[in-house]
Formats: structure tokens, C-alpha cells, sequence
């Protein structure tokens, strides 16, 4: 027996379920352990103590176990941010290692590992990598907040790849998508602004295919393809451009074959027979003069009827409306 599905609820990640219990504001959070993501190549979950302010006064160094050597515990940089001159000293300098061993010691080290943390945030590796997630890393709240984004656009980004490999989608199709799943306006534009630099959402691209396949494919003709489009949240400029590089006499064509195809089973006699071959190819969305040379042909060949063109006016073509 069939059962009617449960509406999608977007899943809260740890962090934001961790976030929604604590009583008191976060400054920050200091990363305890890093641990490769089982399921999910390239993916890590990054487990934080989180620094609340219970007091007002801030987060104590003495109150935290962590290791805050100056290599690993020293707060660093978002990557994006501009760095003040002068604001990385000599003496750091000398203790950084050498980033790509340092890289290399990052994933390697990021195998197993397990804490019972506050707060878990799952990332990908240039995240992981880019912002230099060792252990002892020091986050202040804005660092923070912006990391729980950070994984929000990824888990928004991986979302819409296995959406897009079940079938292509157009930005606006996409974008109500992740909405449904529960995704904030700016992480939305966020992911798509991603899949258009990789080329994975591309509406002009979208609209030439849509428009040859359903040409030929499905016989329908211009206008159609033309509404169709606009629904699925196409630009108008995208939609004309498509139209006009599509094919006229693959259009022509698969009108032909359709009049072809629907004559001999259309009743009535012969002019009520070719008004409704004609309201019918137009509802499929073929330009008046394509529908009735399309017509005008498919009888001839049949043998059914003259195809001098002279019993076409007061067809009503004009008033037709295409099919929803």
C-alpha cells in the first residue's frame, strides 16, 4: 500500500544543536581534535571547545587543557582577510613550519581521531587546510560563526551536485530547492555563485539543449519551448538565444511528422479535420504559418484533400492557446 511521504526537515548539524543548548554567548572555540569523515571523501569533522562568556569577562587561557604552543595554539588568519602590516613578527615566522609538511602532518593526523567535544563543524579540506584548523587553533566568535557558515556551504554545495547528477536544473529550479531543504538566502547564493564558476549551472547552456531536445525529441515547437522555459526561471535573454539558434527546419520538420501522424485518426469532415490538426499544432507551440504548411503538406501526401492554401482563412488560428 502506498504511503505518502513525510515533508523534507532540514537537519540541524551538531554544532547548531550544541549552539542551541548553551546558556550563555560564545566568544570563540579552540580546536581539540580533527577526525578524517568516514563517509565522505575529502570531508572532516573538527571538534571545538567552545569559549562562553559566563561571566562577562571573557575566556580564560588557564581554564583550557589545549596545547598553546606558539606553532599550534598562535591565532591565525581567515583566509580573505587583508593582514596588517607588520602584523605577523619575525619570531612566528621563524617557528612556522614548513607549510606543506605542515599540510601533510594536518591530513595524515586526521585519521582516528575522537573527543567528546562541544561542538563538532564538518568541513572540507581546503577549509580545513586553508584555515589552518591544528589542533590548539584559537577561533574568536566572529571566526566562528563564520566556520558554522563554512559548513553550511558545503553541506548546501554537495546537496545541489547530487541534485544536478539526477538532472540538469536551472539557478532559479536549484535555488528552490535548497530552500525547500531548509538553506538561508546568502548560503543559497553563496553555492550557486560556486556551481556557475565551475560551469556545473549554466542557464544559456541549459536553454540550447532543452530547446533542440524537445524540437526534436518531443515535436514541440518554439513558443512552447519558449513558455516552458520562462517556468523553469530562465532569463529571457538566455530564452531568446536558444530559439534563435535553434534549427528552423528541425522545427518544420517535426511539425510535418506530427500533422503526419495525427491525420489519419482526426474525425470530422475535411475542414473541421484540418482546423483541428492546425489547433492542435499549435497548441504545441508552432508559429501559424509553420502549423499550416505543416497541415497543408500532411494532406496532400495523404491524398485526402486539396493543399492550395485557399480553405485556411477563417480557421481562427490566432485564438489558440498553446497547451499548459
Amino acid at each position: 500500500m502506498y504511503k505518502s511521504r513525510k515533508p523534507y526537515k532540514a537537519k540541524k548539524s551538531s554544532e547548531e544543536g550544541a549552539a542551541a543548548a548553551l546558556p550563555y554567548p560564545v566568544l570563540g572555540a579552540v580546536v581539540e581534535a580533527i577526525e578524517a569523515h568516514t563517509r565522505k571523501a575529502h570531508m572532516y569533522r573538527i571538534y571545538l571547545k567552545l569559549e562562553l562568556d559566563e561571566n562577562g569577562e571573557g575566556f580564560e587561557d588557564s581554564e583550557s587543557d589545549f596545547d598553546a604552543s606558539p606553532e599550534f595554539g598562535r591565532r591565525m588568519e581567515v583566509p580573505g582577510e587583508a593582514k596588517a602590516a607588520g602584523s605577523v613578527s619575525d619570531d612566528v615566522s621563524q617557528l612556522s613550519l614548513d607549510w606543506n609538511d605542515e599540510v601533510d602532518a594536518l591530513i595524515s593526523g586526521a585519521k582516528t581521531a575522537k573527543y567528546n567535544a562541544e561542538a563538532v563543524v564538518t568541513v572540507h579540506e581546503d577549509t580545513l587546510v586553508g584555515w589552518r584548523l591544528l589542533k590548539g587553533r584559537r577561533l574568536d566568535a566572529a571566526e566562528y560563526e563564520k566556520l558554522k557558515q563554512e559548513e553550511q556551504k558545503e553541506e548546501a554545495y554537495r546537496s545541489a551536485l547530487y541534485m544536478l547528477e539526477t538532472k540538469a536544473r536551472t539557478t532559479a529550479e536549484l535555488s528552490r530547492a535548497l530552500k525547500r531543504k531548509g538553506y538561508e538566502a546568502e548560503i543559497i547564493a553563496a553555492c550557486v555563485e560556486r556551481l556557475q564558476a565551475r560551469r556545473f549551472v549554466d542557464d544559456a547552456a541549459y536553454a540550447k539543449r532543452f530547446a533542440e531536445q524537445r524540437a526534436s525529441g518531443q515535436r514541440k515547437g518554439r513558443m512552447l519551448i519558449r513558455q516552458e522555459l520562462m517556468q523553469r526561471g530562465v532569463g529571457r535573454a538566455d530564452v531568446d538565444r536558444a530559439l534563435e539558434e535553434l534549427d528552423s527546419q528541425v522545427e518544420e520538420s517535426a511539425a510535418l511528422s506530427l500533422a503526419r501522424k495525427k491525420w489519419p485518426s482526426t474525425k470530422g469532415n475535411d475542414r473541421e479535420r484540418k482546423m483541428k490538426l492546425l489547433a492542435l499544432l499549435m497548441r504545441r507551440g508552432y508559429p501559424s504559418g509553420i502549423a499550416r504548411t505543416a497541415v497543408q503538406q500532411a494532406i496532400a501526401e495523404a491524398g485526402d484533400a486539396e493543399s492550395d492554401g485557399d480553405d485556411d482563412e477563417g480557421y481562427g488560428y490566432d485564438s489558440i492557446s498553446m497547451e499548459d
